[in-house]
């Protein structure tokens, strides 16, 4: 069977704003506008039902990370 996206963890806009610690509305705005990559599944009469892949919702994360040095946080 062929893993691909469905293999790989698809996360909701409620999971990844509990990861992000953001609300659900902000991580839907931030993917319309390409902020955060999605899949996007079908497209409904009223919305689209997305999902984001955990490998580069973790991506995002690293890549904006802050050296905890920079931050003032170690000596």
């Amino acid at each position: 069977m062929n893993e691909g996206i469905v293999g790989e963890g698809l996360l909701t806009a409620e999971e990844v704003a509990r990861l992000l610690r953001i609300k659900p509305a902000t991580v839907y705005d931030a993917a319309a506008a390409g902020r955060i990559p999605c899949v996007r599944l079908w497209k409904g009469k009223r919305k689209a039902l997305l999902r984001f892949k955990r490998s580069e919702i973790e991506k995002l994360i690293s890549d904006r990370s802050i050296p905890a040095r920079a931050q003032g946080k170690v000596q």
